[in-house]
């Protein structure tokens, strides 16, 4: 499909006429709008810019590595609940508390690895490779803070906290068998030193294929627009467009091809930017998703990353009536004033890449948009995730909590250790929250019993004035009820959103051109707004030590 350009600050671009992602409307679906605003006044900020995704140094609270907020019983990273029995950390009799990290939540008595008298002071969580270096027990003096392994208070890079799952994948604590970018297939002394530490912001994972300049030789530049190549940007930008797929694209087909399908699935993608002249690069991929926030080379410099990219026939939502069904295989879009590549490797991902995938069901203020005027918060989120992580992102427009009919399509696809992202409430109006609870609560249960993990997101606020008004309508209180009863995360963002429009300064006017579609839709974000949403949702996973947290890019 075509590409996104959510360049923090990048002009916004009223684009007439593109829609939301709505579902068998001409209109942005994702519930009512809450009044008509008016548009104009002073340009705000282009947007877009979070304080946000960077260094992380914590490891996974619930992770892949066990029940969140009690780490007591970890998928494939050990089976201890009372600490007593780690696998790689050592065999501390009182002190080892989880099977690989040393810190799960019970290895004492207190929720986070506390300052239990067991968890805390043994010296039997000892000095092992793969159990932390401290004498406390864990990773620190009072048994550790995270749930991931490391010597560093906070889960960080340590050269014996390789136990948890291989250098980005402390957050999934006490897994000890998915590894991540560098580490060894154990979880136990092999990733020494990597575990719970964030993967790097450059780099590239071992078994990832390399960039080659033969594959970036297949890239041609396109104008802006052209068949929503790089969606968003400035006309005056350049686009430079890579289509790795079939070749019997039509821009005017509704129906993916049999080649499209069959090219289908998660790819591992490499590039190489920088170049002879100093650029400015912004990375995304597909149906306008930002990959990579743009990155800044100097004249002769060279930085290599990676990331996941899900490819679906269907790029953007999953079914959005008048949307073409996008370009076989893999795509990807290089944009910015003067975008600087010079190499690109891609693959299917294997069972020795296979990513820990991100699902994500939701509404239009979620989904992947199209065309460049709307920008769904989820398709962002992938900037803020470095591998092995990747997005697939399944929300579509008008969905409400009990009608969302995707349920199948990525249970049929998940796998232990994966994650669910839920956010439902703009399309339940008519529902109480009691209702709303209830719909939510067997699809979080089926979750856990196939050892993936949910998160529960409430919906983002409707700009409708600065103070934003009340929001209770978006059931943010439902969706904390289902989280807090199943002990799964919980995400605000509701509040973050009011208080972060709240904080602006800005009037509304200015709030709605700079972060909402067409300056004027008080639902529906654009690119930059969804840069800025994803932003706040990736600062709570590292508030929160969310379990993903590890994965959050430096």
């Amino acid at each position: 499909m075509t590409s996104k350009r959510p360049l923090s600050l990048f002009p916004l671009f009223t684009l007439a006429g593109l829609m939301a992602c709505s579902l068998n409307s001409t209109t942005p679906q994702g519930g009512n709008t809450g009044g008509t605003t008016t548009a104009g006044g002073t340009q705000g900020p282009g947007g877009g810019t979070t304080a946000v995704g960077g260094s992380i140094a914590m490891g996974g609270v619930s992770a892949p590595g066990g029940t969140p907020d009690t780490g007591g019983v970890s998928s494939p990273g050990g089976t201890t609940s009372t600490g007593g029995v780690s696998s790689p950390g050592g065999t501390p009799d009182t002190g080892g508390v989880s099977a690989p990290g040393g810190t799960t939540t019970t290895g004492g008595v207190s929720a986070p690895g506390g300052t239990t008298v067991t968890g805390g002071t043994s010296k039997t969580g000892g000095t092992t490779a793969a159990g932390g270096t401290s004498k406390t027990g864990g990773a620190t003096a009072t048994g550790g803070v995270t749930t991931s392994s490391s010597t560093a208070t906070t889960g960080g890079s340590t050269s014996t906290g390789g136990a948890a799952g291989g250098t980005s994948s402390g957050g999934k604590t006490a897994s000890g068998g998915t590894t991540g970018s560098t580490g060894g297939t154990t979880g136990a002394a092999g990733a020494a030193g990597a575990a719970g530490a964030p993967p790097p912001s450059t780099g590239i994972p071992a078994g990832y294929p390399a960039p080659t300049a033969d594959n970036y030789a297949k890239c041609q530049k396109v104008a802006i627009g052209t068949n929503d190549a790089c969606g968003g940007q400035p006309s005056g930008n350049i686009c430079i467009e890579c289509l790795f797929g079939g070749t019997d694209y039509n821009p005017s087909e509704t129906t993916p091809t049999a080649d499209a399908t069959s090219e289908a699935g998660n790819y591992v993608v490499t590039v190489q930017l920088g170049g002879a002249a100093a650029g400015d690069t912004y990375v995304s991929a597909e149906s306008t998703r930002g990959m990579l926030k743009s990155v800044t080379t100097t004249a002769g410099q060279s930085l290599e990353y990676a990331f996941v990219v899900n490819v679906r026939a269907m790029e953007g939502q999953p079914k959005h009536a008048g949307g073409p069904g996008g370009y076989p295989g893999l795509d990807l879009f290089f944009s910015g004033k003067n975008p600087q590549v010079s190499a690109i490797g891609y693959a299917l991902a294997t069972t020795a890449t296979k990513p820990i995938m991100v699902y994500v069901a939701g509404d239009s203020t979620t989904c992947d948009q199209t065309g460049g005027a709307y920008g769904g918060w989820a398709q962002m989120l992938p900037e803020f995730l470095g591998p092995p992580v990747g997005i697939a992102n399944y929300a579509n427009s008008g969905a409400a909590s009990g009608d969302f009919g995707f349920w199948g399509d990525i249970s049929s696809r998940w796998t232990t250790g994966d994650w669910i992202i839920i956010q439902f409430g703009h399309n339940d109006k008519t529902d109480s929250d009691a209702t709303v609870e209830a719909n939510l609560t067997p699809h979080v249960t089926a979750a856990l019993a196939a050892g993936v993990h949910p998160i529960m997101v409430s919906p983002p606020a409707r700009l409708q004035g600065i103070p934003v008004p009340d929001q209770s309508s978006l059931h943010a209180a439902a969706l904390k009820a289902v989280a807090t009863a199943n002990n799964v995360p919980f995400i605000d963002l509701t509040a973050l959103s009011t208080a972060f429009y709240n904080a602006s300064g800005m009037t509304q006017t200015q709030a709605l051109q700079a972060y909402h579609a067409m300056g004027t839709d008080v639902t529906h974000t654009s690119l930059p707004g969804g840069e800025m949403l994803a932003g706040l949702v990736a600062k709570a996973i590292k508030d929160q030590n969310i379990g993903l947290a590890p994965y959050l890019r430096q």
